[in-house]
């Protein structure tokens, strides 16, 4: 068999779907790691992650359901998002916010990625995928298997109608998904609107920059 179509060497307890995302990911210069539940990605996480190292994490359901921000809080590192929050003049907050982009460490999550390796978030006001695309020092990108998605029309559609809908909703802004069910992109404008900004992650080139710590379990939205 040719060498280029083998199929991925497939860690010991990883699922092969995952080992042929790991594949996809280590050819665009992205690293995956696969914790089998949550209490093993946090633990993997705080290995990681340097004590009084600076951190900073994007607003992520995955993150609070597996336990990490509590780590966080408790955890010795300088910890940003909590000063960036108490923050109360607008102006103010707005440039705490750039700042805390370039953290040493970041951590966030995921909205959809593709079989292929495609890495897609939408982001309200950008300060997050900020982080991702270049500002963060180190970037681990947390998410459960139910983010896979088979290419770049389903990871879009899983964005808008699954993750954006969601968000919109648990937060009670008045968007055309959160009233319908469905994304309308042309008719949403305005504050309320949490995909203001896309990204998508085709490829890192500084190496061991991001890893994608993949979790064996349905997480987030």
């Amino acid at each position: 068999m040719d060498a280029r179509i083998q199929p991925p060497v497939r860690d010991k307890g990883m699922p092969q779907e995952i080992a042929g995302l790991k594949h996809e990911l280590e050819r665009r210069g992205i690293d995956l790691a696969y914790c089998a539940d949550g209490a093993s990605a946090v633990a993997y996480l705080l290995s990681r992650i340097p004590a009084g190292a600076t951190v900073m994490n994007g607003g992520s359901t995955t993150l609070e359901q597996i336990g990490f921000l509590d780590a966080l809080k408790n955890g010795p590192y300088d910890w940003l998002r909590p000063r960036v929050k108490a923050v109360g003049d607008p102006g103010e907050r707005v440039r705490a916010r750039r700042r805390a982009a370039i953290a040493d460490y970041f951590v966030g999550g995921v909205n959809a990625i593709t079989a292929q390796g495609e890495i897609v978030n939408a982001d309200g006001s950008g300060n997050r995928i900020a982080a991702y695309a270049f500002g963060a020092g180190k970037l681990f990108l947390v998410a459960g298997v139910n983010k896979i998605v088979p290419d770049i029309a389903a990871a879009f559609e899983r964005l808008r109608n699954v993750a954006a809908l969601q968000e919109c909703r648990q937060l009670g802004v008045n968007t055309p998904c959160a009233r319908t069910g469905r994304c309308d992109n042309a008719a949403c404008r305005g504050p309320d609107r949490q995909c203001g900004k896309v990204l998508v992650i085709e490829n890192e080139k500084i190496p061991g920059r991001i890893c994608v710590v993949m979790i064996g379990a349905a997480l987030g939205y």
